[in-house]
């Protein structure tokens, strides 16, 4: 331990009941000087004689017990000056290695011009013993201008252990750095987070041994502790590379957005498949056909391209395009084309929460050899986001959208439609899973169609309808090249207006049949799993149920007597058969750069 040069401020406005003290004290009797000053410490003089009571007991050495007397002396009512009071108090707190505490007692004493410089270096000297070389030659500079001769020793000889000081911390840090790569290398992550973090308080100005101890921690899973070592290193100074790595590792430990990294990235898949039911889509006309089935090949592109604006906003722009042609010739006319262009821009708020938006476009076409646009559609959406913990987030999406036909035959697809979804998600090490509830009024238009071979027959069939959904995913990674997933949905729709059966008789009088209010209810079922064949290739099986149950069927029984006059209020006016399945099996290749 390093020993301060200690000047012990004596009070110099003599009083008879302590001059006896004060002069055994001057001679070096301090025991003697300690008596005299007890006895007389009493009111109006008992702060003086307290602090003539430390004095004499540090020189007696005895630190500790000086320290109480001292104490004792600032609570009396006449307690001694401040600044040689604590001057004081920091020589017995170094002296007993409480070198924080000291430093802080001998900053409190440097108002006093006298002791300035003196308390400035005695700081130093605290600071370095406290572990802190860089805080102590700090402390020098501020006592080198207007130093005595005696004092600019002082402050020379504190300069040079601090440079001592600091070569045997870099030679530390050196040697604690290299064994942390050697462990890092050889995949200890353990051991090597304990080495970087040695090195790091080795040598406090390291920002690379941080930023190695943060690496460390996220490769052995502990989230919460890289995000706290590499936020660290970014505080200190680092290489503009470093600072790069040290902002990518942080985009992986976050949410959202931000988590899926920067850059462009080019996507395309394609598949064969078989849809047990092509018919039943839920907007298209009536058929009343019981379902075609038809396998089907699937192609599409993705284009994404993703920038961080700042340290805490991130954007992505996105194109996605897939085709699914049909091979059985009365699905072909089902064949669907789609084209997505999207900007998103997610903003973190704060430490935990996230406010995000996107908008996005969407062009549907339908069918092979007379294929023709379908649907057109521009939508936007803003999110809230709440990070609990670095295991669950909770997020509430409200999305608004306006489609239009693209064609008069599609006229009635022409609408609103409003989401609101609030979504947990629970994150494990191996397993994801995200639960919901979403609100949704797809409010698009009703399609009048003339029955087959009829001029006098038309259904009126709405296409609007409020629902209630819930729903749940999940992914298990199963392997490093092998992971499931399932999705599972239900979800309860009423439709906004009665469907019927429009019949005009011979004497030009108009009737409606079958007046009815749909209601439905759906359930989607989807496990997918994937295989990864190499870095850019995926292999992924997917499966999908779609059940939905309706009170409108054409194939419902009814009583005779419901289907006549004058209501007509019988299933076999429907429009649809509502009660279906859909299987649909897919083998899809993927690629991604």
């Amino acid at each position: 331990m390093l020993l301060p040069v200690l000047t012990l401020m004596t009070l110099l406005a003599a009083a008879d009941p302590l001059a006896e003290a004060r002069q055994a004290f001057s001679e070096g009797q301090y025991p003697e000087a300690e008596r005299l000053a007890l006895q007389a410490a009493q009111p109006p003089q008992e702060g003086a004689a307290l602090y003539l009571v430390g004095l004499a007991r540090f020189r007696a050495g005895r630190p500790a017990e000086a320290l109480e007397a001292l104490d004792a002396a600032g609570r009396a009512t006449d307690a001694p000056e401040r600044a040689a009071w604590s001057f004081n108090r920091g020589a017995c707190l170094y002296a007993l290695e409480r070198f924080a505490e000291a430093e802080q007692a001998f900053l409190e004493a440097t108002p006093d011009e006298s002791l300035a410089r003196l308390a400035w270096v005695n700081a130093g000297f605290a600071a370095l013993d406290a572990g802190s070389p860089e805080r102590a030659s700090r402390w020098a500079e501020k006592a080198r201008p207007g130093a005595s001769e005696r004092e600019a020793v002082l402050v020379e000889e504190l300069l040079s252990l601090v440079a001592d000081e600091r070569g045997l911390a870099e030679d530390a840090a050196a040697e604690a750095y290299r064994q942390g790569l050697v462990s890092f290398d050889a995949g200890r992550f353990d051991e090597a987070h304990a080495f970087f973090l040695q090195a790091a308080k080795a040598h406090p100005a390291s920002g690379r041994a941080l930023l190695m101890a943060g690496a460390s921690a996220y490769l052995r899973g502990e989230r919460e502790t890289a995000r706290e070592d590499i936020t660290a290193a970014l505080a200190l100074p680092l290489e503009p590379r470093d600072i790069q790595t040290a902002r990518d590792y942080l985009d992986r430990l976050s949410f959202g957005l931000r988590a899926q990294g920067r850059g462009f990235r080019v996507s395309a898949g394609a598949g064969l498949g078989f849809d047990s039911n092509v018919l039943q889509v839920g907007v298209a006309a009536r058929d009343l056909s019981t379902g075609t089935a038809s396998a089907f090949a699937e192609a599409g592109l993705g284009l994404v391209a993703r920038w961080r604006l700042s340290d805490t906003v991130f954007t992505q722009l996105s194109y996605d395009g897939t085709q699914r042609a049909y091979a059985v010739s009365s699905a072909q006319d089902y064949s669907l084309q789609l084209h997505r262009a999207a900007v998103a821009l997610e903003w973190e708020v704060a430490r935990r929460v996230r406010l995000g938006a996107s908008s996005w476009g969407d062009l549907f076409f339908t069918g092979l050899s007379d294929f023709r646009g379908l649907q057109g559609s521009v939508s936007g959406s803003a999110w809230a986001a709440l990070d609990e913990s670095e295991w669950t987030s909770s997020r509430l999406d409200v999305a608004f959208a306006h489609k239009a036909g693209l064609i008069s035959e599609f006229d009635y697809l022409t609408g609103q439609r409003l989401d609101a979804m609030l979504s947990q998600e629970f994150r494990l090490k191996t397993l994801g899973l995200t639960a919901w509830y979403r609100y949704r009024e797809d409010r698009i238009g009703t399609l009048e169609q003339a029955v087959s071979g009829s001029t006098t027959q038309e259904y009126v069939i709405p296409f609007a309808w409020t629902g209630h959904a819930v729903g749940a995913s999940a992914r298990l990674v199963l392997s490093e090249r092998l992971d499931a997933s399932l999705n599972a949905e239900a979800e309860w729709r009423d439709y906004l207006s009665d469907s019927y059966l429009r019949v005009q008789s011979t004497d030009g009088s108009v009737e409606e049949w079958g007046r009815r209010r749909r209601e439905d209810f759906r359930f989607v079922l989807g496990p997918v799993v994937s295989a990864r064949l190499s870095n850019h290739l995926q292999l992924s099986a997917r499966y999908e149920l779609l059940v939905n149950t309706s009170n409108v069927d054409t194939r419902l029984a009814d009583p005779v007597e419901t289907c006549v006059a004058p209501d007509y209020v019988c299933h076999r006016y429907d429009y649809t058969n509502g009660n279906y399945q859909k299987h649909l099996v897919m083998l899809e290749l993927g690629a991604t750069w």
